[in-house]
């Protein structure tokens, strides 16, 4: 029988997102664990996002906030998650599609760790299913171990598979400058192997961008690039990760 007790707050930043919102928010309510709450920020909409959420505010409870000036990606979700009165915290982008039982799945795989994440598979911006899912689109590898050097060099943690503990959030903000939302979460979680993965696909994650071809030559000067400056500006920033934690106490 489930247990449906702790609510489950689901944080989502909103910017002109009218094209794909009714989905997601479909997805959402139709989820098999029902004590939830929706909590959306939206930052500066010109589209008709706004009148799409209130709508769901009527039908559903759901809570929305326009902020008074934009606020860019991450500080949107962050101001989201202070927002959330649940015990857990769930976040959403506004255009993927969630799979009925992802909140139950994950509350019910969480057990001590502060966060959890999994895999999803991967549609195009006209929702037709890709032959890939996030794993799939990495090394497989790296979604074993969770040191907090793996984690804080490379983004494997993506914010729409997360389920984390609200006290998490608190322990992390405020998040840096110019540090994405989910990576900054699972990085202080990695800081006392405080995170898990679940490989099972719970939502479809939509990607917008084409694949571009490149010439034999291009892709020649890619490797160049990530073998030699990519690898030192992530060697800088992992040295600047582990100084801000260590200034903070973590």
């Amino acid at each position: 029988m489930m247990n449906n007790d702790k609510l489950v707050s689901i944080a989502m930043a909103t910017y002109n997102g009218e094209k794909y919102l009714h989905e997601q928010l479909d997805s959402i309510y139709n989820q098999t664990y029902k004590n939830i709450e929706v909590v959306v920020c939206d930052d500066c909409s010109t589209d008709s996002t706004v009148e799409i959420l209130k709508k769901y505010k009527e039908k559903y409870g759901l809570k929305y906030f326009i902020n008074e000036k934009n606020l860019g990606y991450s500080k949107n979700f962050e101001k989201a998650a202070f927002l959330c009165k649940g015990e857990y915290i769930a976040f959403s982008d506004q255009d993927d599609i969630w799979l009925p039982e992802k909140i139950e799945t994950l509350l019910n795989e969480i057990g001590l760790y502060s966060l959890i994440h999994s895999n999803a598979g991967m549609i195009d911006k006209n929702g037709i299913l890709l032959n890939k899912n996030i794993k799939s689109n990495l090394k497989s590898e790296l979604f074993t171990g969770n040191s907090f050097k793996k984690i804080a060099n490379i983004s494997i943690v993506r914010g729409c598979t997360i389920l984390c503990k609200k006290d998490l959030v608190i322990k992390a903000s405020p998040i840096p400058p110019n540090e994405p939302h989910d990576w900054w979460f699972a990085i202080v979680a990695s800081r006392t192997n405080d995170l898990t993965y679940l490989d099972k696909e719970l939502m479809f994650w939509r990607k917008h961008n084409s694949v571009t071809n490149r010439s034999s030559f291009g892709n020649f000067i890619v490797r160049i690039y990530l073998l030699t400056v990519a690898n030192l500006y992530r060697q800088i920033r992992l040295i600047k990760r582990d100084l801000i934690l260590k200034q903070r106490g973590l």
